[in-house]
Parts: C-alpha cells; sequence; structure tokens
C-alpha cells in the first residue's frame, strides 16, 4: 500500500495586502493635500466597500431572485439596512445637526419623472447585472466584465445632465418629508413597521414555495479570518 502527498504549496492572494498599501498612500496624499476629514471619508468608503463584497450585497440580485425563485433572504437584509438607517439618521434628521454639521434629508418630488426613471433604471439593472453598488463592488472584486456596465453607468449618467431640467419640469407631487411632517417618533415606527410586513410577505412566499426559509451562507473560514476573507452572513 503506498500513498502520495500533495507538495503543491497553497495559493496565496496579495490583493488584500495590496490594497491596504493603496489605502495608506491614499490616506497619507489626501492628509497632505487636503485634510484629515477626507482622509475619514476615504476609510468610510473603503469600510463600505469591504461591506458590500464580503456580504455581496446589491438591490438588483434580491429582487430578482426573489421575483424568480421566491427566495426572499436578500430583501430581508435590504429591510434589516433601512430599518438601521431610519433608526441612525432620522434622530440626525429631525435635529437638523449632528456632531456640531449641519444635516439636510435630500427630499424631492415624486412625478412623471421618478416613474419613467424608476422603470428604465430597473431594466438597466437587469440587463447590466447590477444596481450602482453592486457593479461597483463587483468592478472592485475584479469582475472585468462588470467594466461594460460601469461604463455605460457612467455615460448615461452624462447624457442625461444635457437634459435634467427637462424632467424635472414634467408634473410633480410637491415633495414630502415624513420627519417634518409627521415628527422623528412617528416617521420611524411607521418606517420599520412597513419594512416588518415587507420581511413578513417575503418569508410567508418563500415557505409557500419551498416550505422553508434558505439556509444561511456558510464559510471555510472562521472568526477574524472570515471577517478578512468572507464571505459574510
Amino acid at each position: 500500500m503506498s500513498s502520495s502527498l500533495s507538495m503543491t504549496p497553497a495559493r496565496k492572494s496579495f490583493a488584500p495586502l495590496v490594497a491596504f498599501v493603496l489605502l495608506v498612500f491614499g490616506a497619507a496624499f489626501l492628509q497632505n493635500s487636503v485634510g484629515s476629514r477626507q482622509v475619514l471619508l476615504l476609510v468610510v468608503g473603503a469600510a463600505l466597500g469591504l461591506t458590500l463584497y464580503h456580504a455581496a450585497f446589491g438591490f438588483t440580485s434580491a429582487w430578482r431572485v426573489f421575483i424568480a425563485d421566491r427566495r426572499g433572504a436578500g430583501l430581508r437584509a435590504q429591510m434589516v439596512m433601512l430599518a438601521l438607517a431610519v433608526v441612525l439618521f432620522f434622530p440626525a434628521l429631525g435635529a437638523g445637526t449632528l456632531f456640531g454639521q449641519p444635516v439636510v434629508g435630500l427630499v424631492a418630488p415624486a412625478g412623471i419623472s421618478v416613474v419613467f426613471g424608476a422603470f428604465i433604471f430597473g431594466i438597466g439593472m437587469q440587463l447590466g447585472g447590477g444596481c450602482a453598488s453592486g457593479t461597483l463592488f463587483t468592478v472592485g472584486g475584479g469582475n472585468a466584465r462588470m467594466l461594460v456596465t460601469l461604463l455605460f453607468f457612467i455615460c448615461g449618467s452624462l447624457i442625461a445632465t444635457q437634459h435634467v431640467d427637462w424632467w424635472f419640469a414634467l408634473p410633480s407631487f410637491p415633495a414630502i418629508s415624513i420627519v417634518k411632517s409627521f415628527g422623528v417618533v412617528p416617521a420611524m415606527l411607521a418606517s420599520l413597521a412597513l419594512f416588518g410586513i415587507i420581511a413578513a410577505v417575503t418569508v410567508r412566499l418563500e415557505k409557500g414555495r419551498h416550505g422553508q426559509l434558505e439556509a444561511g451562507v456558510t464559510s471555510e473560514h472562521q472568526g477574524l479570518r472570515r471577517f478578512l476573507r468572507g464571505p459574510w452572513p
């Protein structure tokens, strides 16, 4: 009886080290040329990129999977994200300031331009394979095919600037801020209730088709190693 052991060394990826070095050099450049505030923004952006990549988060795929297969884990994750955003930002929007900095919500009217743009954007997301966040994290993760989506995302945005005033002039409802109209607490409770209802509907429909909810994502990495290498739950 004979046995053999593979002597092939484990493949190592230097991408995390390269990314960290670039982040350090970028932070040093911004600190010297602009200031510490831009450094903090760079760090926040890097953290968001890491989160999107390891969580494989994107609005497009979650809706597509739910509509096609009735799997709602992605939509429930979006509801959790929106709930956290509401809890964190509604009080700041109500106060109008955060850490001494003015905070103002971007409130825009809903009208014909929004309806038309939503359909066009939805079609583009499905054909392109990603929304803004999904496109950015997949390109950052090395998916060269998504560079095509990113290119035309930029081109479409640039072209839109040439006739955006015409779209804004179309009929629309007045802009409404639920925080200012109803107050922080009622607006927060109403939003959380809506997110809970949507999550409950996805659970019911998923169990109705598959009998049970989809199992969570597993990984061979645990602890800090999983945090650094993913995938995240």
